[in-house]
């Protein structure tokens, strides 16, 4: 019985390693798939950042060349805007020039009719006073 006993417990052994070996080897399989698709995956996302690092620095010098384009157009505009600023400038001064004048002409038109329509009250006054005598 022993070497019967022997038997069994070497087949018995022989079988877990068997099974450990094909654990093993199914656990190896699946981490290559797995390190195949990682690979795969870095490659796409190496890929995909090399377009994007390039379309950025392609918009980067399309803004350089934007930025440059604009500086260009804003001096001719800025000379334009202080051109027109300063006539401008000179058409509220003139503006102003003319109200001030028409507003002492007016308060001089004013003063005067108030003048006369003192005098023709009194004128008035006087003459009512004199009906009356």
């Amino acid at each position: 019985m022993n070497n019967e006993m022997l038997t069994i417990f070497v087949g018995i052994i022989a079988a877990c390693m068997v099974i450990i070996t094909l654990v093993v080897a199914f656990i190896g399989f699946h981490a290559i798939r797995a390190m195949q698709k990682g690979n795969e995956f870095i490659g796409i996302v190496q890929n995909e950042l090399s377009f994007l690092t390039t379309k950025g620095a392609l918009t980067l010098h399309e803004l350089n060349e934007f930025i440059n384009h604009l500086k260009e157009q804003t001096g001719p505009i800025s000379e334009k805007s202080l051109s027109a600023l300063h006539e401008i400038r000179e058409l509220v001064s003139y503006i102003h020039e003319e109200t001030r004048s028409l507003a002492m002409k007016a308060s001089g038109g004013i003063a005067k009719v108030t003048i006369g329509a003192l005098a023709i009250g009194a004128l008035a006054q006087i003459f009512k006073k004199n009906s009356k005598d």
